[in-house]
């Protein structure tokens, strides 16, 4: 009686649909629940089971706003986690009309190729379960090239035709942790594909979604935009990094100097140094540059945005030559503010380089220890010190470095800082602290 309800209110968007989702992490949970929450009635499936048991639970794994809210509300009621050993799996995937893989890309600094072997491992059981008849949107970042290369792999195996027997399209997630919910209703969707018949599969669903519906040429075209996407920002913000080291040097505010240059000329748009790292924009532009490998070779140099993502992996290099005494403290452990994710975070970069030479680190992060993305690993946990409040900081600390500005930073008592120590401000946000302490911050004299 419960489904036949369930079923009967989604019948207005999402017409009670059956989609089977793979991967319910950071960016697979949200485009679940929205699917769940347009209408679909949707399986996740992820091989964490612990993750699995919680959701189950309706227990948010990380935190993202709206995501409680349409877990509690879906959970049971459109949304079913599972994991890939749970009852009945095959049963929802041979009866989905669509599949969803939103599983994550190996990370690899190139030229080293990311590991693709989850990718490859799903489209093996769905051959095995079968293809007929299925919508397969892959939602995951790739090197370009990759979707094709699946479809071909699919028609060898199965003798069935994409665009006839089943459809099958690459559509790049583009959303931000912090703003999934949101951007995930209100973003294009980028649809690369084959067929017009497959455009008209897709369309179908993400209709009921959100945002704007872009049709590219075919599958390479979407995998090109979604690097570029993150490639491009990487660029930015080793540009206004490398403006930060160059106004050090010859006695300029850097930040004087993008405001004002940015101030009423509407053809910049500089962004603030700072470091950059993180899920997206530590892995794509290389993802890039193993399409790039060729042109490189001819003309003997690597692209733009290579070297940007050079330039911003070597700002660890350049802080870890500043620190003085012995004694460490770094301020933020996640890749940007406000996020509860360490996962590829510059910090946790400073953090192997200082115990590599010896250093004693301690560590602070307000989301330090609340989920599995903000746990530290085991050889690094090992070798540094938590402290558990700013008002507990070590009298023998010698150097803090401010790493993340998450709120509680940017808003914090400076008389809690204790005057003797060096302060590393790697996003200008304690300027407060020039003439009270030893102070240095990127691009400021």
């Amino acid at each position: 009686m419960f489904r036949e309800i369930d079923k009967t209110q989604h019948m207005v968007r999402g017409d009670g649909m059956r989609v089977c989702q793979y991967g319910l992490g950071r960016i697979g949970l949200p485009i679940a629940l929205i699917l769940a929450d347009s209408g679909f009635r949707v399986t996740g499936i992820d091989i964490n089971r612990d993750l699995v048991r919680k959701l189950q639970k309706k227990q948010v794994p990380f935190i993202e706003p709206g995501l409680e809210e349409l877990l509690k509300k879906h959970v049971n009621n459109g949304f079913t986690p599972k994991h890939p050993n749970d009852g009945a799996v095959v049963e929802d995937i041979a009866s989905a009309e669509y599949i969803v893989i939103a599983v994550g890309t190996g990370f690899a600094r190139y030229p080293e190729k990311p590991d693709l072997s989850k990718l490859y491992s799903i489209i093996g059981e769905l051959i095995t379960v079968g293809i007929r008849g299925k919508t397969i949107i892959l939602r995951v970042t790739l090197p370009i090239g990759t979707t094709e290369r699946v479809i071909d792999i699919i028609e060898k195996k199965t003798g069935l035709k994409e665009g006839k027997d089943f459809w099958f399209a690459f559509v790049p997630e583009r959303i931000m942790e912090g703003r999934a919910i949101e951007e995930e209703r209100t973003l294009p969707k980028i649809v690369g594909c084959k067929s017009e018949e497959t455009f008209s599969k897709v369309k179908r669903l993400f209709d009921k979604v959100g945002g704007k519906i872009i049709k590219v040429s075919n599958p390479r075209t979407a995998e090109f935009i979604k690097l570029i996407d993150n490639a491009w920002r990487n660029t930015r913000f080793a540009f206004a990094n490398e403006l930060a080291l160059l106004a050090e040097k010859h006695g300029i505010d850097v930040m004087e100097a993008i405001n004002k240059a940015n101030e009423g000329y509407k053809r910049n748009d500089i962004p603030i140094p700072g470091p950059v790292s993180g899920y997206c924009l530590g892995k794509d532009p290389y993802i890039l540059e193993i399409a790039f490998r060729e042109i490189a070779e001819e003309r003997g140099f690597n692209s733009v945005w290579y070297y940007g993502r050079l330039a911003n992996d070597w700002l660890v290099e350049k802080l870890v030559d500043e620190v003085q005494g012995e004694n460490i403290l770094i301020l933020g452990l996640s890749f940007k503010a406000d996020v509860d994710d360490f996962r590829y975070s510059h910090s946790i970069e400073i953090i192997r380089k200082l115990l590599e030479k010896g250093y004693k680190v301690y560590v602070h992060d307000p989301f330090f220890g609340m989920n599995n993305y903000t746990s530290l690993d085991p050889e690094i946990r090992r070798e540094v010190s938590p402290i558990g409040s700013l008002l507990e900081i070590p009298k023998e600390i010698d150097t803090i470095i401010v790493s993340t500005p998450h709120k509680e930073y940017r808003e914090i008592d400076p008389s809690i800082i204790p005057k003797h120590v060096l302060i590393i401000d790697l996003w200008n946000i304690w300027r407060w602290c020039k003439g009270r302490n030893p102070y240095r911050s990127l691009g400021l004299v």
